[in-house]
């Protein structure tokens, strides 16, 4: 497509005035080493037998243009690593690894970045595991419950339930409040330690709770309100509990000190603590613009902040790069020349990788700029995966986003489309696949939000998003999805039953820019050439609303399994231009059609591959064989040479590499090949079966036939089997091996071989 363009984007040419102002800095640069297990802070830090310790060293440390940091394969650290000093775009900084394959691992130890760089520039990372979620107190400062009786505690009444703290008593005016008490444990006894709840109930008789396990970290207990007076404590089984933070219903009762750089200021929750934010990886450009940093085969993962309200506890991200801008004082800044690549991000409360404009509302001229995230995991953060905000020229490939909205960790985000552009420019998202995202909200595949000029989401696999497949939001231009799979997308259901609002969808385009009742309708938006597969269990709808400007829909091969709910379909008219046509839907009875989706609409079995009923995971499955009503059958998208317009450059090529012609009409779906042919099928006249060689079930496929069907199964050697009806046979309880079967359909049969594994 225009990858040339984006090539271009992403190189620099080196002068020989350049090169040789290269070699004269370079006598300078140093190379520095640390080892946590063999290394010594009173050492030069300048050979492999005399390397530096610990974080604090190079905290205290300016570094210059080509300088490099390398850390000891498989030592940890705890702390934040704050680079203090830019590199040159001929000179970066690189961090890097030395003494063998495995990864140094620098635990942010509840700062709120592991590593940190603000306002500064020029700087290349790699090979590091980074993680973060310990807490943001320090330590030290910790105390046991026992050295804390009688000041916080009283003593328990018995061996068993040693100590007590007590929320709220009858008679001081708590009337029956919901009581929050928490507390973050930082050591337990040997043997653990457990709570209960001791609260008196409406005629003041004790009510006791089952005993819980306190567990280290923060441990949050709830009671919920009443509507008489009461007295709850909360009864633990061993003084030896170490703590270092205790709060009631959100104020501190006793509180560590924070962790804190030498040189932070008190500027805890924007750059300092993480008690209430907490990243692997922080960029901030707070004074000047910032540019060149690469971030290489790194693997960042469990990064959750440790706040004292529990709305907060979703504050991870994996990196961010974050530029602020003060449009009274004339400061505009911006990050650019930004590659994250081979690496791997998972575990995160909230996005793996943000790019945040701050202070720049209302103002489109000004984008962070040359974006590339390439080979890339994001795989069960809280959140997306991906996501960019005011930038531009951003390329995402051959990425996979798996379980984003993930809710494994308590502290999740639990929602998240894989991917989401807003207010970005010139965004191509390619080769990538979009995996089992989940939430209540959004959590497609990948979705383009507000605000976006130019974002094409092509060649893309698609597969098991709860949202749905494609969602397009308004006050965009120019953009949309082409030649991607999608399978089984859609599955949510609406909490209400509420028809055409948070059920997943198939395709959704909308006009909400942000505000109610603010709508913003959108110029070009376009969804050609996918294909779809949608199983017998799902019924995902496909709902334009009014208002959302004009909207192109061409050559899409949209199949859904014959059997199950019908799929419903809204094409909204008002204040909308539509241009819909040559779209494939089979099976067509099973989809409540809008008359607008109908307009040169095709009907005929297409014929996929993958016919099995539930769908194959597998984007090949999803090509058609050579004897498709598809082929040929799409409308002609050309009339430009400018590879970004979209809506009249088809880009030349399909999802598997096959070219498409500016001349003549395409194929209808993502494939644009001369078919190929089923190994796995039979073909029995005008009968199909697919697949001949199963471990569960065949299905049979007829196109001129639509009355009962028989099908009589024998063994090799004659016995009699079953007969079985419909279009579908099971060999789930058969034994492995060959067997004879009849068809019979009206006064016809016809006879097959099937091999069950």
């Amino acid at each position: 497509m225009c990858m040339a363009q984006f090539i271009c984007l992403f190189s620099k040419k080196i002068t020989l005035t350049t090169l040789s102002i290269f070699i004269l800095i370079n006598t300078k640069a140093q190379v520095y080493y640390v080892s946590s297990s063999q290394g010594n802070d009173l050492n030069n830090g300048l050979s492999i037998q005399t390397p530096f310790q610990s974080l604090e060293k190079l905290n205290s440390m300016q570094f210059n243009a080509g300088d490099s940091i390398y850390f000891k394969s498989g030592d940890c650290w705890e702390g934040m690593f704050w680079i203090n000093g830019s590199g040159s775009f001929s000179q970066p900084i690189v961090i890097d690894v030395y003494g063998g394959n495995n990864r140094p691992i620098i635990n942010g130890f509840g700062y709120q970045a592991s590593i940190l760089i603000f306002n500064d520039e020029h700087i290349h990372i790699n090979g590091l595991e980074l993680y973060n979620s310990f807490s943001h107190l320090d330590s030290s400062n910790a105390t046991t419950i026992s050295a804390e009786t009688p000041n916080l505690f009283s003593n328990g009444p018995n061996n068993s339930w040693t100590n007590v703290y007590t929320a709220c008593e009858i008679g001081d005016g708590n009337n029956g409040a919901q009581q929050i008490f928490s507390i973050n444990v930082t050591s337990l006894p040997p043997q653990g330690a457990n709570y209960r709840i001791a609260r008196t109930v409406a005629n003041q008789n004790w009510y006791f709770a089952p005993a819980q396990p306190l567990s280290l970290g923060l441990n949050t207990i709830t009671v919920n309100a009443v509507n008489f007076d009461r007295t709850v404590k909360f009864q633990f089984s061993s003084g030896a509990v170490e703590f270092d933070a205790i709060s009631l219903n959100g104020q501190n009762m006793y509180l560590g000190s924070v962790k804190k750089l030498p040189g932070f200021g008190g500027i805890e929750n924007s750059w300092g603590s993480g008690k209430n934010v907490r990243f692997g990886i922080k960029v901030v450009a707070s004074t000047k613009d910032l540019e060149n940093f690469s971030f290489n085969n790194l693997f960042i993962h469990d990064i959750y902040p440790t706040p004292d309200i529990s709305e907060n506890n979703h504050l991870g991200y994996g990196i961010k790069l974050e530029s602020q801008s003060d449009t009274v004082s004339g400061l505009l800044n911006t990050i650019s020349n930004i590659k994250v690549i081979n690496t791997t991000i998972s575990e995160t409360g909230h996005y793996g990788f943000w790019i945040k404009s701050l202070g720049l509302n209302g103002i489109d001229s000004v984008k962070n700029n040359q974006i590339l995230v390439e080979n890339c995991v994001f795989e069960h953060t809280g959140g997306s995966g991906f996501v960019p905000n005011k930038s531009k020229n951003i390329l995402v490939q051959d990425c996979i986003f798996n379980h984003t909205g993930s809710s494994i960790d308590s502290r999740m985000w639990k929602r998240g489309s894989g991917m989401w552009p807003f207010d970005c420019k010139n965004v191509v998202a390619q080769h990538n696949k979009f995996m089992n995202a989940h939430g209540p909200m959004d959590s497609y595949g990948s979705h383009i939000d507000y605000g976006n000029e130019n974002v094409v989401f092509q060649y893309n696999y698609s597969y098991n998003n709860e949202g749905g497949f494609a969602e397009i939001l308004g006050d965009n231009i120019n953009c949309g999805y082409r030649y991607n799979i999608s399978v089984n997308d859609g599955y949510r259901e609406d909490p209400d039953g509420t028809p055409w609002n948070k059920k997943g969808k198939i395709f959704w385009v909308s006009n909400f820019c942000g505000q109610n009742p603010i709508k913003c309708p959108s110029v070009g938006t376009f969804i050609y050439n996918n294909t779809i597969f949608v199983n017998d269990t799902l019924n995902p709808e496909i709902y334009f609303w009014p208002n959302v400007g004009d909207v192109h829909v061409y050559n899409n091969l949209i199949v859904v399994g014959q059997n199950g709910e019908i799929i419903p379909t809204l094409i909204e008219n008002n204040l909308n231009n539509l241009y819909i046509s040559h779209n494939l839907f089979y099976d067509s009875s099973r989809i409540n059609l809008d008359n607008d989706l109908k307009n040169n609409a095709l009907y005929e079995d297409p014929l996929l591959l993958n016919s099995a009923y539930l769908g194959v995971n597998n984007p090949a499955e999803y090509q058609i064989q050579n004897n498709s009503s598809a082929i040929g059958s799409g409308f002609l998208i050309n009339g430009s040479t400018d590879t970004i317009n979209y809506l009249e450059h088809n880009g030349g090529l399909d999802y598997f590499g096959n070219s498409v012609s500016h001349y003549s009409p395409s194929n209808i779906g993502a494939f644009n090949g001369s078919g190929t042919m089923d190994i796995l099928s039979t073909k029995l006249g005008d009968i199909k079966i697919h697949p001949s060689v199963t471990d569960d079930f065949v299905n049979i496929f007829m196109q001129k036939y639509s009355g009962p069907i028989l099908t009589e199964i024998y063994a090799m050697n004659g016995d009699f089997i079953s007969t079985q009806s419909g279009k579908k046979l099971s060999f789930k309880n058969f034994n492995s091996g060959i067997y004879f079967c009849i068809i019979i359909y009206g006064n016809k049969n016809k006879t097959f071989k099937v091999v069950k594994l």
